[in-house]
């Protein structure tokens, strides 16, 4: 493979992490315009007439006069995702990305615009953001998943950010993909714009603080038991460590105990996702 890979908003100097979030802003190099302060693949497979990304107009924007279409293209016959970060691109094995914006926040959640349209269902795109500290290691991941069909008409994304340690973060970046890693399919695309950081004033609801839903416990065997006070059914969602989804189950009111022995030993991140919900819930859990 070529490449793989209420809320209220504060101050520009905590979402400095994100120049240029709406895509308004182009380069023009030869005959391509690239995204000020995004790198991408164009420059590698430009001299190839092949472009990953291109700059959305008309119906394809959400906002403003762009937005970022990413597109996967076949090159000499690998296959290359569209990507665009605000990180290097290492186009050489093992790929990945190096550097990114000095930032020393910690946002709750990222979200944003899509429009996507995988070419089948092994295929889905996905917006990722990290956070890292002095050392290069992991202060903060998310990886949120487009879905494996067509969705056609603007529609939000938001997903919670994970937290894996107390570090203060000094570097940031983004990174957009038109594939997933593992089964990219040519032609599959996505289109995103107004993408954003959110921050909670009141912080993350972790399982031990109180909230409308909580579990009971951080460290589980096979058993989860969670107290839904909403009065309502909500939606249960669990991450691996890898951004992956592993596991997801509706939630009624009350006390309820959920059976998770089909997940490995390790370390998860959960979420509970409900309309009307006005304070985010979600955290981390330990499968013993």
């Amino acid at each position: 493979m070529f490449f793989i890979l209420g809320i209220s908003k504060l101050s520009d100097a905590q979402n400095a992490a994100t120049p240029n979030p709406g895509f308004e802003n182009w380069t023009q190099v030869g005959n391509y315009f690239d995204p000020n302060n995004w790198d991408n693949l164009n420059s590698n497979t430009g001299i190839l007439g092949v472009f990953t990304c291109t700059r959305a107009t008309g119906a394809d924007v959400h906002s403003g006069t762009y937005a970022i279409k990413l597109i996967t293209k076949s090159v000499f016959g690998v296959t290359a995702n569209g990507i665009a970060s605000t990180a290097e691109l290492i186009t050489t094995p093992p790929y990945g990305v190096t550097g990114g914006i000095a930032y020393t926040q910690r946002p709750d959640s990222i979200v944003g615009w899509y429009k996507c349209n995988p070419v089948s269902a092994a295929d889905s795109g996905f917006v990722q953001f990290v956070l890292l500290d002095g050392a290069n290691d992991t202060v903060g991941f998310v990886r949120q998943y487009m879905p494996n069909t067509p969705v056609t008409s603007y529609t939000r994304f938001s997903a919670p950010i994970a937290y894996l340690s107390f570090s203060t973060p000094v570097l940031s970046y983004w990174i957009l993909s038109s594939s997933n890693p593992v089964t990219p399919q040519v032609s599959s695309s996505i289109i995103i714009d107004d993408i954003d950081l959110i921050f909670n004033p009141s912080g993350i609801n972790e399982a031990n603080a109180p909230a409308p839903i909580q579990i009971l416990s951080n460290l589980i065997n096979d058993e989860m038991e969670i107290l839904n006070r909403t009065g309502k059914q909500a939606q249960l969602v669990i991450f691996d460590s890898a951004g992956r989804l592993a596991f997801d189950k509706d939630v009624n009111p009350g006390n309820e105990k959920i059976n998770l022995q089909q997940l490995n030993s390790g370390i998860y991140f959960y979420k509970f996702e409900q309309a009307g919900l006005t304070v985010p819930v979600y955290g981390k859990l330990i499968k013993l």
